[in-house]
Order: C-alpha cells, then sequence, then structure tokens
C-alpha cells in the first residue's frame, strides 16, 4: 500500500509542475515574430507571400517572402497581429490573433501546396490517397481506402495489415518479431492477447481511418512491445454543422452474417459532439486438427468448433475549445460480445507399432455463455501554445468484464464400439479486470530544439475466478481440487526525457530516456479443503529504456532515418497463474508464476524516396517466452509459457508505389528476414534453428468504366519458425472487391470476395525428445460481402478551424 501511495504522489508532484510549467511558458521573456514553412511533405517551401495585419482593423502592418529554406521573419512593435500565407495565388494558412508581447517562434507551419482556396474546403472520399505513406518512423496503411478491408471486424483488418501476422493464439507479429503492442487512438488497451481478440471483434473495420505501425517508438511511448507499436485510428469528422454516415452489410461463408455501423457528429464554434454505434451478428465456423504421437501411441484429433457470439460497440464523446490553445475532451465507449458456441472434438487413439484403433473419445463443450464487456472512460485536456509548448493530460478508466461457461462430455469407446467410460464436467470461469492510467506529456522550446518530459502510472488489477463441477450425477458437485482464484495486480510508473532538434536543412535526430518501474503481485487462492497449496509471487523491477534517432533529408527529396530503441513484453497475468485448466480429458493449460519479461534491442534504417520506401533492422530478443508442450502421466498434455532463450532477427522491407497506367495502381510489400532461435529448456535440450522466411503483399486497383473502382489483394506468407521447435507451414490469401459511388457521391457499394482459394490455412509441426505434434487452423476465412454506405450532413469545414481535437492530437503521437 505505501509502495503504491508513494507512486501517486510522485504522479501528483509531476502533473502539478506541468501546470506550473504551462503556465510560465503562456509569458515567455525574450520583438522578432518568426516560423518555418514546410508543405505537407514536410519540403520546405520557398516563395510563399505572408501578410502581416493588425488584429483589430485588417489594415496590413507588412508582408513578405518565405525564405528558401521555408524561414521567416518580421521585426514588430508589441500588439496583437494575424499572419496569413498564400501560396501559388490560394490562401493556405490564416492564424489566430497573436497576442505580441516578446518575441515568438511559430514553429513549422504546415501548408498545402495545391493550388485551390481554403476558404471553404469540401470534404472529399480517401481516393486520392495512397494506400501506404510513410512519415519518419511510421508507416500508415489507409485501411479507408480498402474495398476489401470494408464490411468486416478489426481485428481481420489489422490482418490485412503489411507486415503484420495475427498467430493462432491471437498473438501479433510484426516483420518476425513476436509482442507487438496494440493501441487505439494512440492508447493502450491494457488487455492480453484473448482479450485484445474479442475487443477488435466488436469494432467495425469501417470505424477505422488507419492503421499506424512503428518499429522503433522515441522515449515518449511506452516501451512495451517487443515488435514495435500498432496504433489503429478512428474516423473522426472535422467538418462544420451536424454531418454522419451510416454503413450495412451482410456477408457469407457458411452462414450469414449481418453488420451495422453509424458515425454522427455536431460541430459548432467551440463544441465538437460525436458518437458511434456497431453491430456483428452471425456464426463464425472454424476447424481445426491437434494431432501427435508420444510413447508409442498416435492421438488423431478433429474439432468443428461454431462461435455463436454477436458483439455491439459505441462511442460518445465531447471536445470543447476554451480558446485557441486549449481543449478539453471526454470519450465514453462500450463494447459487448455475448452468445453461445459448441465445439465437437474426436479423438482416436492408435498404436503406433501396428496403426491399430485402440480407443476413441467422443467430446461435446457446449458454451451456454461466453461474454465479454468492457466499459472505458477518457478525459484530456491539450494545451498547445504559439511558442512550440504543449501540455496534454490524459487520466483513464477501464473495465473489462468477461465470463464462460462450458459443458463438456467425454465419452470413451472401444474399436467396436462399446462404452468403456463417461466422465463429464462443467466450468465456469469469469475474468475481472480494471484498469486506470494518469499521464502528462510536456513540451518546450530548448534553442532550435524542443524538450519533451512526463509521466505516467497505470494499474491493472484482474480477478480470474475458475470453478470446475462434477456432473456425472443428478447435482452438479464442486472440485475443490481443480477450483481456484487468481488475483493479479500490476503497477507500472513511468517517466521520461527526450530531446529533439533539426541541426540544419538537412539533418535532425531526436535522443531520449524511458524509466518504468514495475510492481506486481500474483496470488493463487486455491477452495478451502484443497489439497492446493496457496501461491504468491512478488516482482519489482526497474527498467530503463534509451531511444535515439537521426534524419538525413537529400535534396532529390529522399530521406534517411536510422534508430535504436530497448523495449519489454511482460508476461500476460493469465501466463503467471500456476494453476491448471482443462482443455479436454487429453490436454490442460498451465500457467508459470516464474515467467519473467523478455527484452529487445533494434537498431533500424530506412530510406524513403518518392514511392519507395526501404527499411532494414535488426532485433535481438533476450528471454523470449513460448508455451510449451509436456507429456505427462498417462500420457496427458500440459501447454506451459516459459523462457526458452534469444532470438536474432535481420529484417529487409521494401515498399513501392507503382502507378502502371491511367487506370492502374499498385501498391507492394514485400518483407524478407532470417531469424535465428537459440533456444533450449533444461528437459528437452538447446536448440539452434535459423531460417529465411518472407512476405509479400500486393494490392491493386484499377479504375473501369462507369465509375467503378476495382480492388485485388494477394498475401504469400512463406514457411517460417516459432518458439522451441516449431515450423509454420506457408500460406496466402487472395481477396476481390468491386466498388461504385452513387447519389452524387454520397453513397457507395462494395462487393468484395476474401480467401477465394480458401488457402489461408494454419499448419504447425513440432517435435521435442518423443512428442510430435501436428496442428492445423482452418477459419471462415472465405466470405463473400456486400455493403453499402451513405454520407450525410455538412461535407464542408472552415480554414480557421483547422485546430486538432484532444483525440486527434493524440492519435497523432504514434
Amino acid at each position: 500500500m505505501i509502495h503504491s501511495i508513494s507512486k501517486r504522489s510522485y504522479i501528483l508532484i509531476l502533473f502539478i509542475s506541468c501546470f506550473f510549467l504551462n503556465v510560465l511558458a503562456q509569458n515567455p521573456k525574450g520583438i522578432i515574430l518568426k516560423g518555418l514553412i514546410k508543405s505537407a511533405n514536410n519540403e520546405a517551401v520557398d516563395g510563399a507571400t505572408l501578410l502581416l495585419k493588425d488584429s483589430k482593423n485588417g489594415q496590413t502592418i507588412k508582408q513578405g517572402l518565405s525564405n528558401p529554406d521555408g524561414s521567416f521573419s518580421f521585426d514588430l512593435a508589441p500588439g496583437t497581429y494575424v499572419i496569413s500565407i498564400s501560396y501559388l495565388g490560394a490562401l493556405s494558412y490564416q492564424s489566430e490573433p497573436l497576442n505580441l508581447v516578446d518575441k515568438m517562434d511559430l514553429g513549422i507551419l504546415k501548408i498545402e501546396t495545391n493550388p485551390r482556396s481554403l476558404k471553404e474546403v469540401v470534404i472529399q472520399s480517401s481516393g486520392n490517397k495512397p494506400l501506404i505513406k510513410i512519415e519518419g518512423r511510421k508507416m500508415i496503411y489507409n485501411l479507408e481506402k480498402s474495398i476489401t478491408g470494408q464490411g468486416s471486424n478489426a481485428l481481420e483488418a489489422l490482418k490485412k495489415t503489411p507486415g503484420i501476422i495475427v498467430n493462432q493464439d491471437n498473438s501479433i507479429t510484426l516483420n518476425g518479431t513476436s509482442g507487438a503492442l496494440v493501441m487505439i487512438n494512440g492508447r493502450q488497451t491494457y488487455l492480453q492477447a484473448e482479450e485484445l481478440a474479442q475487443l477488435l471483434k466488436t469494432m467495425s473495420a469501417s470505424d477505422l481511418k488507419s492503421i499506424e505501425v512503428i518499429k522503433n517508438p522515441s522515449a515518449e511511448y511506452d516501451a512495451a512491445g517487443t515488435g514495435g507499436i500498432v496504433n489503429l485510428v478512428l474516423q473522426k469528422s472535422i467538418a462544420e454543422g451536424f454531418n454522419g454516415s451510416i454503413n450495412n452489410g451482410i456477408a457469407y461463408g457458411l452462414s450469414l452474417k449481418q453488420n451495422t455501423n453509424m458515425n454522427l457528429n455536431f460541430r459548432q464554434g467551440k463544441v465538437n459532439l460525436f458518437g458511434s454505434y456497431n453491430h456483428n451478428f452471425g456464426h463464425f465456423a472454424m476447424d481445426y486438427d491437434n494431432d501427435r504421437t508420444t510413447n508409442g501411441k498416435i492421438y488423431l484429433n478433429s474439432n468443428h468448433d461454431v462461435d455463436k457470439r454477436h458483439s455491439m460497440g459505441s462511442t460518445v464523446g465531447l471536445d470543447y475549445a476554451i480558446d485557441t490553445t486549449k481543449t478539453l475532451g471526454m470519450v465514453m465507449n462500450a463494447n459487448f460480445s455475448g452468445g453461445g458456441g459448441l465445439i465437437t472434438p474426436i479423438t482416436n487413439i492408435y498404436d503406433q507399432s501396428t496403426n491399430q484403433l485402440l480407443q476413441t473419445l467422443k467430446s461435446n463443450s457446449d458454451y451456454p455463455e461466453q461474454k465479454a464487456h468492457r466499459y472505458n472512460a477518457n478525459l484530456n485536456y491539450r494545451y498547445k501554445g504559439n511558442n512550440r509548448t504543449t501540455l496534454d493530460i490524459d487520466a483513464d478508466y477501464g473495465i473489462f468484464d468477461a465470463a464462460t461457461k462450458n459443458l463438456s462430455t467425454n465419452t470413451l469407446y472401444s474399436p467396436d464400439g462399446n462404452l468403456i467410460s463417461t466422465n463429464n464436467f462443467l466450468v465456469a470461469n469469469s475474468r475481472d479486470i480494471k484498469m486506470y492510467a494518469l499521464k502528462a506529456d510536456y513540451g518546450f522550446p530548448i534553442g532550435k530544439g524542443r524538450m519533451l518530459t512526463g509521466a505516467k502510472f497505470s494499474e491493472v488489477s484482474a480477478n480470474n475466478v475458475f470453478d470446475q463441477y462434477d456432473v456425472n450425477g443428478p447435482t452438479p458437485i464442486i472440485d475443490i481440487n481443480l477450483s481456484n482464484t487468481f488475483n493479479y495486480k500490476e503497477q507500472i510508473t513511468a517517466g521520461y526525457l527526450k530531446y529533439e532538434t533539426t541541426i540544419n536543412d538537412a539533418f535532425n535526430f531526436d535522443i531520449g530516456l524511458r524509466l518504468e518501474n514495475t510492481h506486481s503481485e500474483g496470488e493463487l487462492q486455491p477452495r478451502e479443503g484443497s489439497n492446493i497449496a496457496a501461491t504468491t509471487v512478488l516482482r519489482n523491477y526497474l527498467n530503463a529504456f534509451p531511444t535515439a534517432a537521426i534524419t538525413y533529408k537529400t535534396k532529390e527529396s529522399g530521406s534517411y532515418n536510422l534508430s535504436f530503441a530497448r523495449r519489454i513484453d511482460r508476461p500476460a497475468y493469465n501466463n503467471l497463474n500456476p494453476f491448471s485448466y482443462p482443455v479436454d480429458e487429453l490436454s490442460y493449460w498451465k500457467g508459470n508464476p516464474f515467467l519473467k519479461p523478455q527484452y529487445a534491442n533494434t537498431l533500424a534504417l530506412q530510406y524513403s524516396y518518392k514511392k519507395t520506401t526501404i527499411s532494414t533492422s535488426y532485433t535481438h530478443t533476450t528471454d523470449i517466452s513460448s508455451s510449451i508442450t509436456e507429456v505427462l502421466q498417462d500420457n496427458i498434455i500440459h501447454m506451459v509459457p516459459r523462457n526458452i532463450g534469444l532470438q536474432n532477427n535481420l529484417n529487409l522491407t521494401l515498399t513501392q508505389q507503382l502507378n502502371l497506367a491511367k487506370w492502374w495502381n499498385m501498391t507492394l510489400t514485400g518483407i524478407g528476414y532470417r531469424l535465428e532461435n537459440k533456444v533450449g529448456t533444461q528437459e528437452y535440450g538447446n536448440y539452434n534453428r535459423s531460417r529465411f522466411a518472407g512476405t509479400i503483399n500486393a494490392q491493386q486497383t484499377f479504375n473501369l468504366p462507369a465509375g467503378i473502382t476495382a480492388e485485388a489483394v494477394a498475401v504469400l506468407n512463406s514457411k517460417n519458425i516459432s518458439g522451441l521447435n516449431t515450423y509454420i507451414k506457408g500460406n496466402s490469401q487472395i481477396d476481390l472487391g468491386l466498388q461504385k459511388n452513387l447519389m452524387n457521391n454520397q453513397a457507395t457499394l462494395r462487393l468484395a470476395a476474401s480467401d477465394i482459394f480458401k488457402f489461408n490455412k494454419i499448419s504447425t509441426d513440432t517435435q521435442l525428445n518423443n512428442l510430435l505434434l501436428h496442428t492445423t487452423y482452418a477459419g471462415e476465412t472465405r466470405q463473400i460481402r456486400l455493403n453499402f454506405s451513405y454520407r450525410f450532413g455538412n461535407n464542408k469545414i472552415k480554414a480557421k478551424d483547422n485546430r486538432e481535437s484532444g483525440l486527434e492530437n493524440e492519435s497523432q503521437r504514434l
């Protein structure tokens, strides 16, 4: 308790300090007004026309042109001014009134260099946006441009992002490196893989504007995620007045599915109100096999799984502009998933030497209850001063409430079909997770550069109750030796410093250091009278995470970026639970309370020129963790997570955007990497496995007659290695789509088919001493989808209202 209070006090002191610095920053000591004009592509703008006017009477005081490097300056008397910038005869920027009492640096002013007026801009569709965009260390995948990406959920959309692989256990691999951190609008979800997957399934892909991938985040980002950060950016309108959109769709694979999402926005003066609703209804089927050979027996297991859960989600939010520099905001969202499910496993057991059938195990896993409810609230404050001073404060609180009931019936038969035995049990599992986080980020100018500093405190409390009942008789009887409660609490206190500056027109760099202290407590509480002993595991560790990057821009509009970052993956709380959970009569999952975090150091070099980006990186990961399948007595297997060694990953990525014809565009991403796993355990010995692997992602768009746009997407994954000694076979997927705009471009009709050849299957082979394990997984990836979307209300924005809202500002931090 003392430990927690001291951390909260530390955060409070830092917040007060940030507010105090913010007040001071609004009254800088020093009458020169200067700034730097750049295009949307971050290029210096030479010859832009600048007019400086008196804000009271509109009279022009001074005028001038920007220098070849984009810089400008005015020598002025104290007063209140308005500065406007024109380029190629069109107004590109107009400031709010500037109260000049001392020297002022406006920093970088981004302007539109296309010859069009910004007095009133009509928001167009995303048709002119590239599919892939590179901004510094960040890759942006514009999902709203993808025809085949619409009508699915956010988890399926994530699988379409170049370089990202969603594994069978819902863990994320980025460019061959495991442990990517998934964020939503720049904020952590604090959920592990299973809960995160359920959350993403409740989100519509149509709600996503883009997916941002950053391999080597700088010090202001959480250090979690050895593979890097994946940020899901939600749609949000900046138009004046009332506007919105509604999207309805149906899909068919093995059964009919229906999805709807609606977005509403009202922006007037200082107030912006927004909200959304979405749902996905329908059943999803999958088939998977778990075959193994051990101790002279062969177990051939097949499963047909039907997930009958429906999902819904909603968001409501408010932004209030206190003035031109300060914004208050709040966002509340809720996501719900619930429904039944049925798994029908069959396991045939053979003698290995004679291939004779010994026994057959027929099972049913009926899920009368499966629910996952998430509620989250965010309060935020944004300050963006005219002298490059910023202050962002966020407070988040979230609840995740999940429960599952599984009635498992297991009947063992002899080869001639005679009943040998039955064993029926009911499993009731509930997960109650509470999360809150408090953070502040403060930035201020130092010379030509800028210093950023901040602090964050987060806490996750998880209560996991597992009860197993014997239901072979008329009354369910709890098995006290197979039931338990596992409580886990994790607190992370972090602080960072980062300095960024421009050396000259060609070079800029940033360097930072983040400190994170982790305090966790896991407590296993067995049922009264159980022969299982109570277990408590306490941990407290402090880590330093240095980051650095330097960027060089060539005269030919190319750029080089060299970056370094150290990151961490902490064990999921369920992986620390030492209790055994039955999958069926023959297999169990068990946590490991001694599981340690894994750490990664990554050095990356990226080159971008026009429509070409080439990047290479080297990642060294220590204490990598993986699930190990172990054989116990009576040939029962346990799947246990363990730290198994280290991994080296050498990666090369090429992204090329091609205009093959006026009507034909292609975006091609090729990723090749060499994985080297130096792993082992005391029981299974040491292994040194290495392999070249790769991924090719090609998306083509075709502008056809009658205003129809077609899309073809192909993804090919080669064979690769994973874990202690697992080989994953290659797979592929081809999607096709058609799109037509209707009703004066206010409506869009889309028809898409995914995985048309049904090649997207996961197949693995593992050999550990006397255990041979083969698994296959095939989900309902082949579907045909029809979607109709309609946009209504005002779609115009005013030039003077170009501020970023709180949420937009947060999302752009990535």
